[in-house]
C-alpha cells in the first residue's frame, strides 16, 4: 500500500483586515494543519494590539508558527524567516500536517514558494546597537542588558560594538568629506576589513556609492535609500572574499531551469493559493473601525509600556528597521514624547466614559486624535499596497512558474460561509483528492506598459530632486502630475531640465578606483 502523499501549502494572501486570521483558523481546525505566520513585525515580541497578532484564545485553537520568537532589540530579515520557516514546512509535510501559510508580507511568503534569495541566508543575527542614555557621571539610566554588546578587549578587533568608539566613529564621519568616506569604506570592503554590522551606521547614499564601484549592476538596480537591500548586495560581495558580487549570483539564479526575472524556481508543487479580496471602499471602514477597536483594546498603555521600554531609554532610534517601523506605533511617536502616563489615564478615562458632556477634555486628546486619524491613512495605503504587490508580483509576472490563485470575495462578511468558507474548503478538497477545483483560478495578466519596458535602471530627475529604479516608473514619474507641477515651477520650465540616466551608461558616482 502506497503511503499517503502529504498535503498540500496552502497560503493565505490578502491585504490586512481582509480576514487572513480567521479563514486560517477555520481551515487549521478542519484538516487539522498548523499555520506558519509569515508577518515581518509579528515576528517581534510585543505590541500584540499594533500588529494584530492572533489572541492567546485564537492561537489555542491551532498550533501558530513564527509568532514573538525575537526580541525587539533583534534585526530579523527575510533570510532569518526563510531559515526557520522552511524546516516547520518540511516537518509538518513529512508528518501529513497541512501547513497554512498566513500574513501580510508578501515578499516572506515569496521566499518560502521560490527559490529567490541569495545563498544560505544569514547564519546569525546582528544586535542593532543602541545606546543607552547616559548621565553626566556616564552611568546608564537603564540597565537592561537585551541590546548591549560585550566592549572589546585591547587585544579585540573593534568592530564598533562599543558604544563610545561608535559614536567616536560616527563624529569622525560627519568631519570627513564624503569622497574621503567612500573611499575609506572602499578599501575596508576589497581589504574584507569591515563587517555588516559597521556597514549599518553609514547613511544608504554612502553605502550605495561604496556598492556601484564594487557591483555597478546591483546598484543600478537599487535605490540609495533601500539600505537594507544595498547592505544585503554588499555583504555577497564580502562573504565572497571579493570574487562574486549579488548581479552575478542573481543572473545564475535566474539562469536555471524553472527560474523566471524575479528569481530562481518554484519550490514546491503542491501549494494552494487562496487570495482574500475585498472592495476598497468596504475595507476602508473596515480598517478604520480596525483601529477605533484597538483603542478599547488597550492600544495606548501597549505603545507606551514599548515606548518606555525600548525607544525612551535610547538616544538613536531607526523608524525604519525592526518592530519600530511597525504601522500603529511610530504614527503615535510624537505623542509619546510629548505626554506621559499621567495623560495616558485622563484620556482613557475620557475615553471609556459614558457621557463626556460638560467634562474637561485631556490636554492630549487633540494630539492623541491627530495619530489615530494618520494610523488610518497610513493602514489603508498599506492595504493598497500589499494588494498591488500581489498583482505585480504573483499575477503580472508572465514568466514566473506561479501556483494556481483562487480569489474569495471577503466584502460581505454576513456571506463569508458562503463565499469564503466553503468555497475555499471546496478547492482544498479537490487538490487533495486530485480533482480539478470547482472554481476556476485568477487569470493571470501583465500590464502592458510594465511588461514592455525594464524595471532596472538608475534615473535622476533634477527638476524633483529624486532618483527613480526601473524605466517602468522612470516613465511613470515623467507623466505624473506632481512632476509636471514642479516642471512649471522650477527654472527650466521644460523637461529640458531632466538629467536622465541611461542604465548601460551610468552608474551612481562611485570611488575612484585605487
Amino acid at each position: 500500500m502506497k503511503p499517503a502523499a502529504p498535503p498540500p501549502i496552502v497560503v493565505i494572501l490578502g491585504s490586512t483586515g481582509t480576514g487572513k486570521t480567521k479563514l486560517s483558523l477555520e481551515l487549521a481546525v478542519r484538516y487539522g494543519g498548523e499555520i506558519v505566520s509569515a508577518d515581518s513585525m509579528q515576528v517581534y515580541k510585543g505590541l500584540d494590539i499594533v500588529t494584530a497578532k492572533a489572541t492567546r484564545a485564537e492561537q489555542a485553537i491551532a498550533k501558530h508558527h513564527l509568532l514573538d520568537v525575537v526580541t525587539p532589540d533583534r534585526a530579523f530579515t527575510v533570510a532569518h524567516f526563510r531559515e526557520q520557516a522552511l524546516p516547520i514546512i518540511e516537518s509538518l509535510l513529512a508528518a501529513g500536517r497541512m501547513p497554512i501559510v498566513v500574513g501580510g508580507t508578501n515578499y516572506y511568503i515569496e521566499s518560502l514558494l521560490w527559490q529567490v534569495l541569495i545563498g544560505d541566508g544569514v547564519r546569525r543575527e546582528h544586535v542593532r546597537r543602541r545606546h543607552h542614555r547616559q548621565t553626566a557621571d556616564g552611568d546608564d539610566i537603564d540597565g537592561g542588558e537585551s541590546t548591549k554588546r560585550p566592549k572589546s578587549g585591547p587585544d579585540d578587533d573593534d568592530d564598533g560594538g562599543g558604544g563610545g568608539s561608535e559614536v567616536a566613529n560616527q563624529q569622525q564621519q560627519q568631519q570627513q568629506k564624503p569622497e574621503q568616506q567612500v573611499r575609506e569604506l572602499l578599501d575596508r570592503c576589497r581589504a574584507g576589513a569591515i563587517s555588516v554590522d559597521q556597514l549599518e551606521s553609514h547613511d544608504g547614499p554612502l553605502l550605495h556609492k561604496v556598492l556601484a564601484a564594487v557591483d555597478q549592476p546591483s546598484a543600478h538596480r537599487l535605490h540609495p535609500n533601500n539600505k537594507r537591500k544595498i547592505i544585503r548586495a554588499l555583504e555577497v560581495y564580502l562573504d565572497s572574499g571579493g570574487t562574486q558580487t549579488m548581479d552575478q549570483v542573481l543572473n545564475a539564479q535566474r539562469a536555471s531551469p524553472g527560474a523566471s526575472s524575479l528569481g530562481g524556481p518554484l519550490r514546491y508543487e503542491n501549494v494552494v493559493i487562496l487570495w482574500l479580496r475585498c472592495e476598497q471602499d468596504a475595507l476602508n471602514k473596515r480598517l478604520d473601525a480596525r483601529v477605533d477597536s484597538m483603542v478599547a483594546q488597550g492600544l495606548l498603555p501597549e505603545i507606551r509600556a514599548f515606548y518606555e521600554q525600548h525607544v525612551k531609554p535610547y538616544k538613536h532610534h531607526d523608524y525604519h528597521q525592526g518592530i519600530l517601523q511597525s504601522i500603529g506605533f511610530k504614527e503615535f511617536v510624537k505623542y509619546l514624547q510629548r505626554y506621559d502616563t499621567e495623560q495616558d489615564r485622563l484620556l482613557l478615562q475620557h475615553l471609556t466614559a459614558e457621557t463626556t458632556d460638560g467634562a474637561d477634555q485631556p490636554d492630549g486628546l487633540a494630539a492623541l486624535g491627530v495619530c489615530l486619524d494618520y494610523l488610518k491613512l497610513v493602514t489603508r495605503r498599506y492595504a493598497r499596497r500589499q494588494q498591488q504587490w500581489i498583482k505585480n508580483r504573483f499575477l503580472g509576472t508572465l514568466d514566473r512558474d506561479v501556483p494556481p490563485i483562487y480569489a474569495l470575495d471577503t466584502t460581505d462578511v454576513t456571506c463569508w460561509k458562503d463565499q469564503v468558507t466553503d468555497r475555499a474548503v471546496a478547492i482544498i478538497d479537490a487538490v487533495v483528492d486530485s480533482r480539478s477545483p470547482p472554481y476556476e483560478p485568477v487569470m493571470r495578466s501583465a500590464n502592458p506598459a510594465s511588461d514592455s519596458l525594464s524595471k532596472e535602471g538608475f534615473y535622476e530627475c533634477s527638476v524633483c530632486q529624486r532618483v527613480i529604479i526601473g524605466e517602468y516608473q522612470w516613465q511613470l514619474h515623467l507623466r505624473s502630475n506632481k512632476h509636471r507641477k514642479v516642471a512649471k515651477r522650477s527654472a527650466a520650465a521644460s523637461l529640458g531640465g531632466v538629467v536622465e540616466k541611461k542604465p548601460a551608461a551610468n552608474a551612481p558616482e562611485a570611488a575612484p578606483d585605487t
